[in-house]
């Protein structure tokens, strides 16, 4: 899979809970079976508060038989396989967001970011559970 590239975008973050956690899911897994490719998470709409310090914590489902925490799931993809965490900075007033709130792994994007992502060559990811 050398030269593969991903962008996983992700609009939700408390409301689809199932949503968050396949797409995490589902990158760990790619970087597990190929650590070659390249994979980054875009996060708009209330995406965005999964990068908001204690959120991702709080959003937890039982998976397979186990609970799943998203803030263990960002700690492994961001430290673990060096996944890249954007968050579009137009919709965090929205959310009562400022930079001071992000968590570290978090770096600011304007929303033509993930157009340039495209352009350098990454698939968008995107799952509606």
């Amino acid at each position: 899979m050398t030269g593969k590239k991903f962008v996983f975008v992700l609009s939700h973050a408390t409301e689809k809970p199932a949503e968050v956690i396949v797409m995490m899911k589902t990158a760990t897994n790619m970087k597990a079976f190929d650590d070659e490719i390249e994979l980054d998470f875009f996060l708009m709409g209330e995406g965005v508060q999964l990068a908001k310090k204690g959120i991702a914590e709080t959003i937890s489902m039982e998976l397979e038989g186990q609970k799943v925490i998203v803030g263990e799931m960002l700690k492994t993809l961001a430290e673990d396989f060096n996944v890249k965490l954007f968050v579009c900075h137009a919709f965090m007033p929205l959310y009562g967001m400022t930079k001071d709130d992000l968590i570290e792994s978090a770096e600011l994007k304007s929303s033509s970011y993930l157009g340039e992502l495209m352009l350098d060559g990454r698939v968008p990811f995107q799952v509606s559970v």
